[in-house]
């Protein structure tokens, strides 16, 4: 089930099964002038499914949203057999309950989505880019938050912390990336006869923000390179040789700093280094501890489960969640509860169990 049954600008909708590559819609809907934002990096290898089961994010959701703002209708089919079309190709619709809202994120314990009807926006005439790098993640941070006190509302706000950069220089080659411990991605989008007017006052402000390096992406092609770049800092921390426990957790973008200084005092304190990168204009930091012999070694293992649990207790206690983009699902079971209220622990499963009383959709998952 992985076809792209219509594109219709003119509704401004596609309809889609589970089953297609998301690159594969973006790139049909970029060709007839329009644009499906939500952009995870790994969007050349997942479905557009598998999106809709979490609700997905990525770089370009700090303007324009998760997958959820995009799901216009919903095609499912319920536990015992039923076939749910909720929704429609309205771009407005306060018919009924949400129920697009309760089964896009619900990580497959509620119905199996066979068909989604989306919402295509107008796609950007142009596009540049700004890469920087600061001596500190702290100084990388303030400038998160200078760019966004100025009023600019960029397509893309990304930070690398120096570990990544290092694990992403020893992958890529050193001349790659410049010299410094922390790393900015800012991108803009808007109208071609005034992005790159934009993109010099955007400079202007950098400039003044203690960057070591400022870097201009002044095409598609460019800033395409970038995008490139930053899809590779995954595999980098991959190819350290340890076992990459990815955590995307989400804090206030008040809590950037604190994150990352928490981070390292748990490096510190634990021996296990902890690898920071994400979405920086929305609190969403990839928090990745780097775990040598973690499925060989038990005792390796009780060490990180144990590192996890102080990160997750962190981040509660700083009212930031679990998970931003990934879900729950079996790896973040544990503290589900700890995450949310106990009536919210009670509502969802009196939803589990009233749609799927036999527990036949993903048992064992974070409801199981």
């Amino acid at each position: 089930m992985d076809r792209l049954l219509e594109l219709n600008p003119a509704d401004g909708v596609a309809v889609v099964e589970p089953g297609l590559i998301l690159d594969d819609l973006q790139e049909a809907a970029r060709r007839v002038g329009w644009y499906y934002p939500p952009d995870p990096a790994s969007l050349k290898e997942c479905s557009v499914g598998g999106t809709l089961a979490t609700n997905a994010g990525g770089p370009r959701c700090v303007k324009y949203g998760v997958t959820r703002h995009y799901v216009l209708g919903l095609e499912v089919v319920l536990p015992d057999g039923q076939i749910l079309e909720t929704g429609g190709r309205c771009h407005k619709n306060k018919t009924g309950l949400d129920l697009i809202g309760m089964f896009v994120g619900s990580e497959g314990l509620l119905g199996v989505i066979t068909q989604a009807t989306l919402r295509l926006i107008p796609h950007p005439e142009a596009r540049a880019m700004l890469t920087a790098t600061f001596p500190d993640f702290e100084t990388a941070a303030e400038a998160v938050q200078a760019i966004l006190n100025q009023g600019w509302q960029p397509s893309g706000l990304e930070i690398t912390d120096g570990f990544t950069l290092q694990a992403a220089r020893d992958y890529l080659g050193p001349e790659m990336l410049p010299d410094g411990d922390a790393h900015l991605i800012v991108e803009l989008d808007g109208r071609r006869d005034t992005i790159l007017q934009d993109l010099a006052k955007l400079r202007e402000l950098v400039d003044t923000l203690g960057a070591i390096t400022v870097e201009e992406a002044r095409d598609p092609e460019s800033c395409e390179a970038i995008w490139k770049l930053r899809r590779e800092f995954s595999y980098s921390l991959r190819a350290t040789g340890l076992i990459k426990l990815n955590e995307d957790i989400v804090v206030p973008r008040s809590k950037l700093v604190d994150l990352v200084r928490f981070a390292r005092q748990l490096e510190q304190d634990t021996g296990i280094p902890v690898a920071c990168f994400g979405h920086a204009g929305d609190g969403n930091i990839h928090t990745n501890l780097m775990v040598k012999d973690y499925e060989t070694d038990p005792a390796e293992k009780v060490k990180a489960d144990a590192a996890l649990d102080l990160l997750f207790k962190w981040v509660i206690a700083n009212n930031g969640q679990i998970t931003g983009e990934h879900g729950v699902g079996l790896a973040k079971k544990r503290w589900f509860a700890d995450a949310v209220s106990p009536v919210s622990v009670e509502v969802h499963r009196r939803l589990k169990e009233a749609l799927d009383p036999k527990g036949i959709l993903n048992p064992g998952k974070f409801l199981g």
